[in-house]
């Protein structure tokens, strides 16, 4: 019995010796566990600034629908859809059998009043007219000119010219159709100055002042998947759209393309020269963020974390951008270990 009880206060002394803390060194063990361990990287510039990204739709850089000035039967369609035309071109033509008749009326109603208004001034001049009969002589000419020259007018516009060099879209109405005055029949598109067409976008009001004309912008559409189409700048909207409350942006394509057909959607990357000078930040040196605002951790001493808040301009890949940061130059960003620490942690960088 007493044998068995020495062995247990044996047992209970060796397991007191073994729990007893070496102080000599717990405070220095003490000090490296409370410094946390990270991996920091420095602030890189980004060489290419990142493009602004946006949509647009394919369109011809004027687009005018024709149509007669007066109504009557259609005769002739001297083209066809995906004609190209010029300016000045005979494009259609209406019955003209109603209208030039009018046009004779409406001469021979002019050539009367001429000779009235020459009898009348001559019983004038004779004393046996009354100066109110020359008047109205000359009133009625005056009205039968006015006549002629509308009748003209009709003729002429009974004819539809190509206003602009470019391409049938559409032909709205066939051979023989009565029409009405102002009835659509042609659609036509103008190309842009280097006989491309162009892509109208909308872009927010913080980012209009990055752009400027001739800024150059790559395009890249659905139908043609491995085609990457170069483009310009070509116009800015100088107001926003009351609606949208976007600036418009004008993208002419540097080339034809006869394959781009209008109303095609592109995906559209533009190269603003105007935007500052951004600087990359690993995805994971970011702890938190709202809206395009993050925080972040960075040292400069090698011994101490600092938080800091940064606007974010764009996400790409594996980092962010930011045009401006209120760090130091010399500043090592925290990557690995930032979502554990707290201002003014203290720190130690593990290779």
């Amino acid at each position: 019995m007493n044998l068995k009880r020495y062995i247990i206060i044996g047992l209970l002394a060796v397991a007191v010796s073994n729990c007893k803390k070496d102080y000599s060194t717990s405070a220095e063990q003490g000090v490296d566990h409370r410094r946390k361990l990270v991996r920091v990287t420095t602030i890189q510039p980004l060489e290419n600034p990142l493009p602004v990204l946006a949509t647009g739709k394919v369109s011809s850089k004027k687009e005018i629908l024709l149509s007669f000035k007066t109504g009557g039967i259609i005769k002739r369609l001297f083209v066809e859809e995906a004609d190209h035309v010029e300016r000045g071109q005979l494009l259609a033509q209406l019955n003209l059998s109603e209208i030039n008749a009018q046009v004779i009326s409406a001469k021979n109603a002019f050539e009367k009043s001429q000779r009235d208004l020459e009898r009348a001034t001559n019983l004038y001049r004779d004393t046996v007219g009354t100066l109110e009969q020359k008047q109205n002589a000359q009133t009625a000419k005056e009205v039968a000119r006015a006549n002629l020259d509308i009748a003209n007018f009709n003729l002429e516009y009974s004819k539809i010219k190509a206003p602009i060099s470019g391409t049938i879209f559409t032909r709205l109405v066939e051979v023989g159709e009565l029409v009405r005055p102002g009835q659509p029949i042609y659609k036509v598109g103008s190309s842009g100055s280097n006989g491309s067409k162009i892509l109208r976008l909308g872009i927010a009001d913080k980012e209009i002042d990055l752009f400027k004309i001739g800024d150059s912008a790559r395009v890249r559409f659905d139908a043609f998947p491995q085609q990457k189409y170069l483009a310009k700048v070509s116009e800015i909207g100088q107001s926003s759209n009351p609606r949208t409350g976007l600036f418009e942006v004008e993208i002419t394509l540097n080339g034809p393309y006869p394959e781009l057909k209008n109303g095609l959607i592109g995906d559209i990357e533009i190269f603003p020269s105007n935007r500052p000078k951004s600087l990359k930040i690993p995805m994971n040196a970011l702890v938190e963020g709202v809206d395009n605002e993050a925080v972040i951790y960075y040292s400069t001493d090698g011994e101490t974390a600092e938080r800091t808040v940064v606007q974010i301009d764009a996400f790409s890949g594996d980092f962010f951008t930011v045009s401006q940061v209120n760090i130091p130059e010399n500043a090592m960003i925290i990557t690995e270990g930032a979502p554990y620490l707290q201002n003014n942690d203290t720190i130690k960088i593990v290779q």
